[in-house]
């Protein structure tokens, strides 16, 4: 009896570990450093990779699970998250449905411009340069996700605005501004960084020029053209575009 019983214990556990493998649903692994550091050996191989193959990096980054303090880095675009932030989700936005799907593109990751290459039907590379309009605002708008509470949609302050007036708006939260004010905000900061990217060391390459252009749904494609149009097509530039940060934004192409 001893015996029996022992068996038919030992069943039950058999049975329960059956039945937790396959309830038990498989959580994906952690998007980490090493994984970003994987993502970053890939894409700066002389080769590069392809168009396609960027994309599922970035949509594996951005559906794996991955720890709040990295999402918070990579957010503010802090430490080996900055080029991620800055140049790599910003060109592969704007070359996703663009280019073939075999066309390969490079980040040499060296802080020396062009910031990616780019090599289509075997013809030669063509450099991306990508600069951000409001990028401190953008910066402070990030560190205001740490806190837990109300977070600024948008602030109006250019670049050259001093830390103080910075921490003033991110401390003060949202705040209601006008269509109006909003849009000279960013035509301010488009032409800041159309006038320091004019230089020959760029000529006939790609500027991508990153804006918060979801802060004025209502404002057409013409009129970013019209407003910008002439400054842009005098640029050494081959190709001037605007292009919305956020997943799927908008995009305006200005030369």
């Amino acid at each position: 009896m001893m015996r029996l019983g022992r068996w038919i214990e030992g069943a039950w556990q058999w049975l329960a570990r059956i039945w937790m493998g396959r309830s038990m649903p498989h959580l994906p692994s952690p998007f980490t450093a090493q994984s970003l550091a994987a993502l970053y050996t890939d894409i700066s191989a002389q080769a590069g990779v392809t168009v396609a193959a960027l994309r599922r990096h970035l949509d594996e980054f951005s559906s794996l699970p991955i720890a709040q303090a990295d999402l918070q880095a990579y957010r503010e675009g802090r430490g080996a998250w900055k080029k991620l932030h800055d140049e790599v989700v910003a060109v592969g936005h704007f070359l996703d449905g663009r280019y073939p799907e075999d066309s390969r593109v490079r980040f040499p990751l060296d802080d020396q411009p062009p910031d990616a290459w780019l090599m289509v039907d075997g013809k030669p590379p063509v450099g991306i340069e990508v600069t951000a309009a409001l990028a401190r605002a953008g910066h402070e708008v990030a560190k205001s996700m740490a806190g837990g509470g109300a977070v600024p949609g948008f602030i109006g302050l250019q670049d050259n605005a001093t830390s103080q007036q910075f921490t003033a708006a991110r401390v003060r939260g949202r705040v209601l501004h006008s269509k109006k004010d909003i849009d000279a905000v960013i035509d301010n900061a488009i032409t800041a960084r159309l006038s320091a990217k004019d230089q020959q060391k760029f000529a006939e390459q790609i500027l991508v020029i990153t804006v918060p252009l979801g802060s004025s749904p209502d404002r057409s494609a013409q009129e970013l053209q019209a407003r910008h149009g002439a400054k842009a097509a005098a640029l050494p530039f081959s190709e001037v575009h605007l292009l919305d940060p956020a997943r799927r934004g908008r995009h305006v192409q200005l030369k």
